[in-house]
């Protein structure tokens, strides 16, 4: 429904709080301001494009300010629209002053943040056709770490509308026809937003500086010549001293930005900006953060590296080198299940040092106490607890298929309520302890008790250890993983398998994350055979151990002819335990 006035002149005697080339923006009440198109504009093409955005508003991303919400009208003539108001924002060319940003307590990682965003919602708003046409500093606008489009009604829309403006220093040379018009296309606007965004977290335009060897040369001629600040040409380029080194991004993103200023490549650069986001760390040094997997602040030291998986060094075996020992074997032994019980040829679960036995029901799981004394059978949803005479004390219920964990005599579990719990099982009855919430939970117990957790939700996990909490990016759904604490260091390791097939392996230490990289590759199968010992992850291959030290980034390979991956390690300091399918041996 249209808000009519019956003239011109009554919306002009509202307050006038901003004024273009094409219209002016007048206060309409607390929320909302009117765009009145001044008289010169075409309105019949106006008009429809105003119509379609108010018709898909609900379709846009929520920052999406400018979007029109009803049009206005004079004596039912369409003049203008309204939008929300956008109080205390600034446009985005802000993010290039020092003073600004200093004023703001804004870091080179908010700013990396700021241009995430608008990326994502670019990237949604490419996906429904939409085009900006104006990608530039001046049509976004920031209000602290907050984000906003505005001028939707300059965008175009595919197949329906064209957009009404760009901005020559933002916009790809390629965009300009012979006849003088402008193409603008999906593919153009990845260019422009690279520029928008290389402009904005280093404070330089790509084609800025001043070129040395021809001094009047623009930005606009060496755009059209490729002359970056990255390329070739770099050391030709005086860039003020004010502009600080952007040597903190990322070597993807820095070469992805040469592909396109240079190589005539397009394409949305915002893949590369989530990744740095994802992996960056703090230099008090220079007050900055740069890409967490170099090994060291690569502004620091210009020759920092970034961090690759560790070459493995072969240790050669001697006369006098470790030994295998058999430390267990049993003729009726099906498979290893635990420390403690092994499953038989009959299906049964036996406990290795006292030889009780106990019948494995199907579809369920038997787990015994370190004394034998109590069974566990674990089916999806609750856990039976027998005695030493097979007299049944207690179920307890627990979220379908959840984690649990058998230490010493307790168990730990996640009750239907997405309660953490831990139940002392004694003679004299069965006494629960609450360890706080998880939810779609993963955890495991150290040898100290302490607990380490993961709580799952969409697009991020909480961690939780004994003495802090932390937020981690986690995309995808956990299934293969394994959780160790360092009786050594205090600290607990998390490995788990991504979408993508890689191993995520990530070290938390008392109040920080030490370590969070991709580029470690496992062979043990399952991920629960791997051992963690003094900042060394020891994982099991064909006839190998391969220990590698995550702190030093440096590996060392064992031959050990009774492992493989199916083998789980475990290493107390001087050699190892290996469990393998029907043995156990010694190492060491």
């Amino acid at each position: 429904m249209a808000i009519n006035f019956n003239s011109r002149r009554r919306i002009e005697s509202l307050t006038k709080i901003a004024e273009g080339g094409e219209a002016s923006i007048y206060e309409y009440d607390r929320n909302h301001v009117i765009k009145l198109y001044n008289a010169k504009v075409s309105l019949n093409q106006k008009e429809k494009k105003v119509k379609y955005f108010i018709s898909i508003k609900a379709k846009l991303p929520p920052n999406v300010i400018g979007c029109p919400e009803d049009i206005v009208t004079v004596n039912g003539k369409f003049v203008g629209y309204v939008m929300k108001k956008l109080i205390g924002a600034e446009d985005l060319h802000m993010l290039t002053k020092p003073k600004y940003l200093a004023g703001a307590h804004l870091s080179n990682k908010d700013v990396l943040q700021i241009m995430t965003n608008f990326g994502k919602d670019m990237r949604q708003l490419h996906g429904q056709g939409i085009l900006i046409g104006d990608v530039s500093d001046f049509n976004f606008q920031i209000s602290g770490k907050s984000h906003y489009f505005i001028d939707v009604d300059s965008w175009g829309v595919e197949g329906k509308f064209q957009p009404d403006a760009y901005t020559e220093m933002f916009t790809c040379p390629d965009s300009y026809a012979l006849n003088g018009s402008i193409r603008f296309s999906e593919e153009n606007e990845h260019y422009n937003f690279a520029v928008l965004t290389f402009n904005m977290i280093t404070g330089i335009h790509p084609f800025g500086g001043i070129y040395l060897p021809d001094k009047k040369m623009t930005a606009i001629e060496r755009m059209n010549r490729k002359i970056s600040v990255l390329g070739p040409h770099q050391k030709d380029i005086k860039i003020p001293k004010i502009i600080k080194s952007w040597n903190w991004m990322s070597p993807k993103l820095s070469d992805d930005f040469l592909q396109i200023f240079e190589k005539g490549k397009k394409f949305d650069i915002t893949p590369d900006l989530q990744e740095l986001l994802q992996n960056m760390k703090y230099c008090s040094t220079h007050d900055i953060y740069y890409y967490s997997k170099y090994n060291e602040c690569p502004i620091c030291n210009a020759n920092a590296q970034v961090k690759v998986a560790p070459i493995v060094a072969k240790v050669t075996q001697t006369a006098k080198g470790p030994k295998i020992t058999m430390v267990f074997s049993a003729k009726d032994c099906a498979y290893i299940l635990s420390n403690v019980h092994y499953l038989n040829k009959a299906g049964e679960a036996v406990h290795m040092q006292t030889g009780r036995k106990f019948a494995v029901p199907k579809g369920c799981r038997i787990d015994f106490s370190a004394d034998g004394k109590n069974a566990y059978v674990v089916s999806d949803g609750a856990i039976e607890i027998y005695n030493e005479n097979d007299q049944k004390v207690a179920v307890v219920e627990r979220a379908y298929k959840s984690a649990y964990v058998v230490k010493n005599a307790d168990i730990y579990y996640i009750d239907k309520g997405n309660n953490l719990v831990k139940l002392a099982v004694t003679e004299h009855g069965n006494m629960p302890s609450y360890l706080g919430q998880v939810y779609n939970g993963l955890f495991t117990v150290g040898e100290n008790g302490k607990v380490f957790s993961v709580s799952m939700y969409t697009g991020m996990a909480v961690v939780k250890t004994q003495d802090y909490t932390f937020e981690i990016r986690c995309s995808s759904k956990i299934k293969e993983y394994v959780m160790r604490y360092d009786k050594v260091t205090g600290k607990w390791l998390f490995v788990y398998q991504m979408a993508n097939g890689k191993y995520r392996t990530m070290l938390f230490g008392k109040n920080k994350i030490e370590y969070d990289d991709d580029i470690i590759a496992y062979e043990a199968q399952t991920l629960s055979n791997i051992d963690f010992y003094n900042n060394t992850i020891y994982d099991p291959g064909n006839g190998i151990i391969t220990g590698t030290n995550i702190v030093k980034n440096t590996a060392k390979e064992f031959t050990c002819s009774v492992v493989d991956e199916e083998s789980k390690l475990r290493f107390n300091g001087r050699g190892f335990t290996i469990y393998g399918r029907s043995d156990i041996y010694s190492y060491g």
